[in-house]
């Protein structure tokens, strides 16, 4: 975020006669980054944040989106976040956020929710409350909202999945996910961790078999270009929070703090509508793009599932995972 400092010095003199008119706030920028492709509802719903933010500040305040990866891929936007570099916020998966903060470990653990409305019930009452304080303290960052990813599938090439046991011994790339290569290895898959940005070719080349994405990341990927095999596992509801530098949101004065906080709301709601409203329609492109789509036997799956909970309990806490599941239930 860089202030022009003579605008910055009128605004705190201000400061106590402020009134939330556009002339009040101080010219800005914050930059905000991802690694969804542009086309994905993650982009459309930064872009919404842009335009919210951009509008409610008569333009002082102005809003970089740099989707795709394109200042470094997740790990690294994160790690610019939290240290107060060159990325202001960013869109940030669970399982990276994890490495910084161990009880997000918990959120990793198989079929935790039934369907989209159950969990975003959850993240509203429990897990934005029960991250907020520690990721302020312990990684000075503070979640803004949860966007949803969506529910994640299996692709495959030429493997036909409809129950647990078809996934024995096949290689499949599993993002360094504590929990989902818990999964996997539970299911007796041969997990490899592949960067993402090397997903695609390694698909392509046949140095693993399978992948395992959202259907929306899957189509705009082009992953059905080299998988003609969608398996409806649902194995795992994928979040990821719009965080931003704590010190850069101290900085804002309570009015920018609450432009802020409204425009992240309605980005997480943009995506509470796009990524489940368009999977029907997504799975038919997938089929129309040559994939075939099975059902599966979802209780074969869970019930392989035992040693994935121990070892997301290890990491994460038993009693955070026992908190979790009982705010679920």
């Amino acid at each position: 975020m860089k202030f022009k400092p003579a605008i910055l010095a009128a605004a705190v003199a201000s400061f106590v006669a402020f009134s939330a008119t556009a002339a009040d706030f101080p010219e800005m920028e914050i930059a905000l980054a991802h690694s969804a492709a542009a086309s994905h509802a993650h982009n459309d719903a930064a872009m919404l944040f842009k335009k919210e933010v951009e509008e409610a500040t008569g333009g002082k305040v102005k809003v970089e989106v740099y989707p795709a990866s394109e200042l470094g891929d997740q790990p690294a936007l994160i790690d610019q976040c939290v240290t107060g570099g060159d990325v202001d916020m960013v869109i940030a998966s669970q399982s990276n956020l994890a490495t910084y903060l161990p009880k997000m470990n918990a959120l990793s653990a198989p079929f935790l929710f039934k369907d989209y409305d159950q969990a975003h019930k959850v993240i509203d009452d429990y897990i934005m409350p029960w991250l907020y304080d520690d990721m302020a303290e312990n990684i000075n960052v503070l979640p803004l909202s949860m966007f949803d990813y969506g529910f994640r599938h299996v692709t495959t090439q030429d493997i036909v999945v409809t129950k647990a046991d078809d996934l024995k011994g096949v290689k499949i790339r599993v993002p360094g996910s504590a929990g989902l290569l818990a999964t996997f290895d539970a299911l007796g898959a041969n997990t490899q961790t592949i960067a993402y940005s090397e997903l695609y070719q390694s698909l392509k080349q046949g140095v693993v078999d399978a992948e395992e994405n959202p259907v929306a990341t899957i189509l705009a990927d082009s992953y059905y270009e080299c998988q003609n095999q969608l398996a409806l596992t649902g194995h795992f509801f994928d979040m990821q929070a719009l965080i931003i530098n704590k010190d850069v949101y101290d900085e804002m004065t309570p009015e920018l703090q609450e432009v802020v906080k409204k425009a992240a709301i309605d980005a997480q709601n943009l995506t509470r509508t796009m990524i489940p409203g368009q999977e029907a329609e997504i799975i038919a492109k997938l089929k129309e793009n040559g994939m075939s789509v099975n059902d599966v036997d979802k209780q074969s799956f869970i019930d392989k599932m035992g040693p994935a909970y121990e070892k997301i309990a290890e990491l994460c806490g038993q009693e955070e995972l026992d908190n979790l599941i009982k705010a679920i239930k």
